[in-house]
């Protein structure tokens, strides 16, 4: 039996894996976008840091690939799903064929419709890509805005202040939460990030980028005129499901699953950051992303597409570092 994965993050190297365990006879294939080998998203502010090697970033080797037999396509995009003939064409026409389909895509920042067309000046902090170039940067950088949401936003801020970098943080809510509903902190998270010498301008957002001879000059909402030597911004996190456009599989924000995380086409599968799935408690539908969920979510995916039938449950809470304090927040797994 064939099956093929869309999507070489953390959830999708998981099901293969999974998969590759369970049966060694199976034929996987794992199709990514980036042309570097899987890796640790969650490890790049370690490495920005030189608190980790690049190759402590990886996910899989080459060898365990080998090892496993499963077959890497990396820089290669897929840009249509057709479910009634099983198979999935890529950006130069190329049609592959599959017995069963994984949809392990993630999701990624986005701008709205004011940063929009100031995207050349801002720069992004989500890939290893992104990661090298700032790298790269990183000794000409003194001052840095940073306009987000988000725990990915809270490791931003932190690991730049932690690398002695003047920060400012712009939100457009009362408060900096970073959309974390339900917290325990000693103390409340904004006078911590406030007494570490993180800057927060609270109810602005940025409205304007223009590069000058010494940075860039940002004005706000409120009319605050900033300089910087960088800028961070993003409106919201968004899955990365262009694939599915034009086909059958169901989605709202995110593609629509059940708890044995099958889509609406039968022999299809979604896991990770482009999953949106119902939540008991909140009683609505969610996207959670982050490694634990997507690790998670690739594991019961890999078994389910070998005729499993487990299902995906939530776990209490996770407990993540944060400038020597621990900070707990509920999230699915």
């Amino acid at each position: 039996m064939k099956h093929v994965i869309i999507g070489a993050g953390v959830a999708g190297i998981t099901a293969a894996r999974t998969i590759k365990e369970l049966d060694r006879e199976a034929e996987v294939v794992v199709i990514g976008d980036e042309l570097f080998l899987p890796y640790k998203r969650y490890l790049l502010s370690e490495f920005l840091s030189n608190s980790i090697k690049r190759d402590e970033l990886l996910f899989c080797s080459v060898r365990m690939l080998k090892e496993l037999g499963i077959k890497l396509r990396k820089g290669t995009w897929v840009k249509a799903i057709e479910s009634s003939k099983k198979m999935i064409k890529l950006l130069h026409n190329e049609v592959v064929h599959y017995d069963k389909l994984l949809i392990a895509t993630g999701g990624s920042p986005t701008l709205g419709l004011v940063l929009q067309p100031h995207k050349k000046h801002i720069h992004f902090y989500y890939s290893l890509y992104d990661t090298l170039v700032l790298k790269e940067k990183l000794p000409e950088i003194q001052k840095c805005i940073v306009f987000g949401d988000g725990v990915s936003c809270l490791d931003l801020i932190c690991m730049l202040r932690n690398l002695g970098k003047q920060v400012t943080y712009i939100t457009k809510g009362e408060r900096a939460t970073f959309a974390l509903d339900e917290y325990d902190f000693e103390g409340e998270l904004q006078e911590f990030l406030e007494e570490k010498g993180i800057e927060i301008i609270t109810e602005d957002q940025i409205v304007s980028i223009e590069e000058t001879d010494h940075g860039y000059k940002v004005e706000t909402i409120q009319q605050k005129m900033l300089t910087t030597d960088i800028v961070f911004a993003w409106d919201y996190y968004k899955p990365n499901i262009s694939c599915i456009e034009g086909s059958a599989i169901e989605k709202k924000l995110g593609i629509l699953v059940n708890v044995n995380l099958e889509t609406s086409e039968k022999g299809i599968y979604a896991a990770g950051d482009c999953v949106e799935i119902y939540h008991p408690g909140i009683k609505d539908y969610w996207i959670n992303f982050g490694m634990p969920n997507a690790l998670e979510q690739g594991k019961i995916a890999g078994k389910n597409m070998l005729g499993q039938h487990e299902e995906y449950k939530i776990q209490e809470a996770i407990v993540f570092n944060l400038m020597g304090q621990s900070l707990k927040a509920r999230w699915w797994k």
